[in-house]
């Protein structure tokens, strides 16, 4: 309490105030660069978007320094930044939804803002492990019931509420990391010390292994049933990841990894959408692919050629020849304004988000806090890895979407709440050291 005290109000968060300033700095920028270019009739909403994000994200950092907190200082204007930038590539590539995605930001922000006081206790999170696995299947389930459930783009993983949609898998993500992490944190020693192995691999008892095979084929019935091979992957890296965090052991991932390949090859053999996902990967240049997301894909290479080392730049590009450029191909269309030296640049942005936070689950007190920490790092790195890897033609393409960049409410509102959670475990370790950035 007396570091706290010794800090005063208004130069508290200081290093996050100096960071948000740029954001807005650079937020201005690409709207002004975007409408410097544009050719179509003048839209009201390019000007107010970017003044109410700013007094958004202003807000958020008084609020932070009003409640004198003591966490990370750096994820903020992190997940500011990334945030402006989608807003400006919603205005670039399909202006009619910046009002939409400005509506989700500020939900976003709130929800970021309730994590920030909600729980008081994060801990108290470990008793109710199976309550959050429940809810976490329920719904991962709902885009399947035939009232609610709706399918598009080929992938249910939809809930119709209302004249929207949303998708439930993106809260999915969080709990289950809640699951893991207090279900790691209770059985660690049994997976990690076995006394029975194979060469230098502990095997524990049976029991144990159980979960890796429910969360297998669970992840196996998303990819049949929702046809959503990005959720697949994300459900099941993630709980390795988790795996290989609480027991330093390899054993796990490679088995997983071998699940995982064994299970989609099997998948490929019996299932159509699941053939044509690879087949476009495979032959993306082929004819008879070409309206089966073969064209997307090839346009979307196309448009990394044509960024060259430092791009078009911004609004000098040709992103519209992509089909759903907003969502699904977001890192080509900056690529091609911002050029390789751009599309790094965003890359080392998300590479600083894993960092920070890694580094906050290395000093949470409690191995609960340190796997939930890791987790959500993760989620963000991994979603990251494979919507870029399908982008570059490294791996089949998913449904999934770029982290706080791509348009989607549900998406953005999860990412704001991980983020107000990761800053939750950094004041907690924070306070130990007396505060810091």
């Amino acid at each position: 309490m007396r570091a706290e005290a010794a800090v005063p109000l208004g130069r508290a968060r200081f290093t996050e105030l100096s960071l948000l300033a740029w954001v807005a700095t650079l937020a201005v920028t690409g709207f002004v660069a975007v409408l410097a270019t544009e050719t179509s009739s003048f839209n009201p909403a390019a000007v107010v978007v970017p003044a109410v994000f700013l007094v958004l994200m202003l807000s958020l950092h008084v609020f932070l320094v009003g409640i004198r907190f003591r966490g990370d200082q750096i994820l903020l204007p992190i997940a500011a930044g990334l945030t402006a930038l989608g807003l400006v590539l919603v205005q670039r590539l399909a202006s009619d939804l910046l009002l939409q995605q400005l509506s989700w930001s500020i939900i976003a922000a709130g929800a970021f803002a309730a994590t920030i006081v909600v729980p008081r206790d994060l801990t108290a999170l470990a008793r109710f492990k199976w309550t959050w696995a429940i809810l976490g299947l329920l719904l991962l389930m709902a885009p399947l019931l035939p009232i609610i459930g709706r399918e598009i783009n080929g992938a249910r993983i939809w809930v119709k509420i209302g004249p929207g949609s949303i998708e439930p898998w993106e809260a999915v993500k969080i709990l289950l990391v809640i699951f893991f992490a207090a279900y790691l944190e209770e059985y660690r020693e049994v997976l990690s010390r076995s006394q029975r192995r194979i060469g230098p691999f502990p095997v524990p008892p049976v029991p144990y292994l159980v979960p890796i095979v429910a969360m297998w084929g669970i992840a196996m019935l998303v990819m049949i049933f929702e046809k959503d091979m990005g959720a697949t992957v994300l459900f099941f890296g993630i709980f390795l990841a988790m795996l290989f965090l609480a027991t330093g052991e390899a054993f796990y991932a490679v088995i997983g990894l071998g699940l995982l390949i064994l299970g989609g090859l099997v998948a490929y053999q019996l299932f159509g959408h699941v053939q044509a996902r690879v087949d476009t990967w495979l032959r993306p240049f082929d004819e008879d692919l070409r309206f089966g997301g073969g064209y997307q894909l090839v346009q979307g290479l196309f448009a990394l050629a044509n960024g060259g080392l430092f791009g078009a730049g911004l609004g000098n590009g040709m992103p519209d020849r992509i089909p759903v450029v907003w969502s699904d191909f977001v890192f080509d269309a900056f690529a091609e304004e911002a050029g390789l030296a751009g599309a790094l640049a965003l890359l080392a942005l998300y590479l600083v988000f894993l960092y920070r936070g890694m580094l906050i689950a290395l000093r949470a007190p409690t191995m609960f806090l340190q796997l939930l920490a890791g987790g959500l790092s993760f989620i963000v790195a991994l979603q990251t890895l494979v919507i870029v890897g399908g982008n570059l033609r490294l791996i089949p393409l998913t449904g999934i979407t770029l982290p706080f960049v791509a348009y989607g409410g549900s998406s953005l509102v999860t990412n704001w709440m991980l983020v107000g959670l990761l800053m939750r475990v950094s004041q907690v370790s924070s306070r130990m050291r007396g505060g810091g950035p």
